[in-house]
C-alpha cells in the first residue's frame, strides 16, 4: 500500500471538543489515544487548562484514555498532572512501539482504539501502520510548532498533493477542510 494511503485520516474534525464521542462509543470504541502537542495544548503551553482537564476527565467515564506523545517525559507528566491518565513519552510516532506500549497500558484492543492527533505524518500515518483508526484535528497553535514538526508539515504538503491526485473523493471528504483551516 502506498504511504499516502496510510496518511488519509478516518475523519477530520476541527478540535478534540467537536468529535462525536457518542458515535465512537456506539461503534465499539473503548480506548482513545490522544497526541499532546498541538492536539490538546500548544507547544508553548506547559499545562492543560481546567477546561481541557474537565473535558478529558468526563471522557474517562466512557473511554480508557492514554496520551501518546513524541515529547519528553517531563513535558508530558507536567502537562497532564491534573488528569491522572497513563501516557507514553518519546513514542517515536509513526513507529509502532509507542502505540504498542499505549495499548498495553490501556489493556485495550486495536479494533476498539482510535488515535486523535494533529499531524498526518506522525499521528495518522502511525495509527494506520499500527492498525488503528486515526482522527485528524486542527492544530491548536500551529505557529508554536517545533522545527521537526515544521519539517513534517512540509512532508505533509507532499502527501496532501498525492492524496488529492490519487484519491480525490477521500481528499474532499476528509482533507479539504483541514487544508483550508491551515491555509497551506
Amino acid at each position: 500500500m502506498p504511504v499516502y494511503k496510510k496518511c488519509i485520516p478516518d475523519a477530520y474534525v476541527a478540535s478534540i471538543f467537536k468529535i462525536d464521542y457518542d458515535r465512537l462509543k456506539k461503534q465499539g470504541v473503548k480506548t482513545l489515544f490522544f497526541d499532546l502537542d498541538n492536539t490538546i495544548i500548544g507547544y508553548d503551553e506547559e499545562i492543560l487548562s481546567q477546561t481541557q482537564v474537565d473535558f478529558l476527565k468526563a471522557l474517562k467515564k466512557d473511554f480508557k484514555i492514554v496520551i501518546v506523545s513524541n515529547t519528553s517525559q517531563s513535558r508530558v507528566s507536567t502537562a497532564i498532572k491534573a488528569l491522572d491518565v497513563p501516557y507514553v513519552y518519546h513514542a517515536k510516532k509513526p513507529l509502532k512501539g509507542g502505540f504498542k506500549k499505549a495499548l498495553k497500558l490501556a489493556e485495550g484492543k486495536k479494533e476498539e482504539t482510535v488515535l486523535i492527533g494533529d499531524q498526518l505524518m506522525t499521528d495518522i500515518f502511525g495509527a494506520h501502520r499500527f492498525g488503528i483508526q486515526g482522527i485528524l484535528v486542527q492544530s491548536v497553535k500551529r505557529k508554536s510548532d517545533r522545527k521537526v514538526t515544521q519539517f513534517n508539515r512540509k512532508l505533509e504538503k507532499i502527501m496532501l498533493k498525492k492524496i488529492k491526485k490519487f484519491e480525490p473523493k477521500l481528499y474532499e471528504e476528509r482533507l479539504l477542510s483541514y487544508e483550508r483551516d491551515h491555509e497551506m
